[in-house]
């Protein structure tokens, strides 16, 4: 019998179905020093500010190989939305 006010479990964890989610997670959970953050959580209720979103472009540039517009994070400003340009960006390089 299913409880009906447990949470409902996801049947596969996010980071799974893509992997750039759980590379740019990681960058943006070390610089915003904060252990778990949300694909859809928005980067400046994070407290995110432009010392931040450099450092994060850095080390996307430094461990994934790809160089980050700093379009994308007035444009999409979540771990969802940067993952996505990443992925673009790795195709484009291929």
């Amino acid at each position: 019998m299913t409880d009906l006010f447990s949470p409902a479990k996801e049947t596969e964890p996010l980071d799974r179905e893509d992997p750039a989610i759980a590379e740019v997670r990681e960058i943006w959970q070390e610089v915003l020093r904060i252990d778990d953050i949300g694909p859809d959580e928005d980067l400046y209720d994070l407290g995110g500010h432009s010392l931040t979103i450099t450092q994060i472009i850095a080390r996307a540039r430094r461990r994934l190989g790809v160089e980050v517009s700093l379009d994308v994070f007035f444009d999409n400003p979540t771990v969802a939305g940067m993952a996505e340009e990443v992925t673009r960006l790795r195709g484009e390089q291929a």
